[in-house]
């Protein structure tokens, strides 16, 4: 299945727990480099971090 394809489905049944795990670990073999979220973070101070680090790499 692919990511897509899962995705698709997990919207779909949402109450599937399994399917949401199977898609968040395909989500992070794809990249092994993506940060996970808590909660708690504040999503203004994550994408503020992000930009900077963007900016300044050059990217």
């Amino acid at each position: 299945m692919t990511t897509s394809e899962l995705r698709a489905y997990v919207l779909e049944h949402r109450d599937d727990e399994e399917a949401l795990y199977a898609y968040l670990d395909k989500l992070h073999a794809e990249n092994p480099n993506s940060r996970v979220y808590k909660p708690e973070d504040s999503v203004t101070e994550a994408v503020t971090e992000y930009l900077q680090d963007k900016r300044q790499k050059g990217v």
